[in-house]
């Protein structure tokens, strides 16, 4: 009776211990769990504000960078209730909270195109980034897909009117310089960056304009070489006047 007194009391102890063990585990775990998650967020909200630095408010809405400052602050809210009170964190929610405010009392800044290429490119990667934030929103169930795919397109929109931009640019230049051709291919690259992003024929116009503007230029190459040729030929026919009347002055002096 009391080796079973005492085998009972071990296996008792020993399960007592395992269910000690596992209960500390399955702590540690969602500690480190509960880390990993901070983590993600802070990683969130830093990514925003890197965003709203960086990228020129002019390719996305009012509205849209309304929505990215709001979204940082509720990142900066929700660890703040998961890990308690920190001056750090404090002061990154009155800065999120001023640039909130800001754009709230202020219109939509007057837009500067983008003419170098390395900047485009600079454009490009932050939208990417905002693209890729988006679409993490949207598989953790913050945004709707209604509210993703408006926002989505949005950048889809920028990341044209960036290269748009620069080509722009490229032919203003050209033909400033007399470089039509060069102004040609300008347009053309216009045309099949405006092609690739053109939902509903948003993008109808500038396409109409480039094609216009396109058929210009050929129009004034043309000239150009008519008249090149034109001249060409004056000069040919001054030669061989000059050649005869050489040949004729020959057969009088002889």
């Amino acid at each position: 009776m009391v080796i079973i007194l005492v085998l009972g009391g071990v296996f008792a102890f020993a399960l007592l211990l395992v269910l000690v063990v596992f209960a500390r585990q399955q702590n540690e775990k969602k500690r480190i769990e509960e880390l990993r998650r901070i983590r993600v967020l802070g990683d969130r909200a830093r990514q925003i504000q890197l965003l709203l630095e960086e990228l020129p408010p002019t390719y996305i809405t009012q509205d849209f960078r309304i929505f990215l400052a709001t979204q940082w602050i509720e990142l900066l809210h929700e660890i703040q209730n998961s890990s308690g009170q920190d001056a750090k964190l404090s002061a990154e929610l009155e800065t999120a909270q001023n640039k909130l405010n800001s754009m709230r009392s202020s219109n939509q800044p007057q837009h500067k195109p983008v003419t170098d290429i390395q900047l485009a490119n600079a454009v490009r990667r932050n939208l990417k980034l905002l693209n890729k934030l988006i679409v993490a929103m949207y598989q953790d169930r913050k945004i709707s897909h209604r509210i993703a795919q408006i926002y989505l397109n949005e950048i889809k929109q920028a990341f044209t009117q960036t290269m748009v931009e620069v080509f722009q640019s490229g032919a203003r230049k050209a033909e400033l310089e007399g470089n039509l051709r060069l102004a040609v291919v300008h347009h053309k690259r216009i045309m099949s960056e405006l092609n690739r992003n053109n939902p509903n024929g948003i993008n109808n116009q500038m396409l109409l304009e480039s094609r216009q503007m396109i058929q210009k230029l050929e129009e004034q190459i043309a000239l150009s070489a008519e008249a090149g040729n034109n001249q060409l030929a004056d000069s040919v026919s001054e030669m061989i006047d000059e050649a005869d009347s050489w040949k004729k002055k020959q057969v009088y002096d002889d």
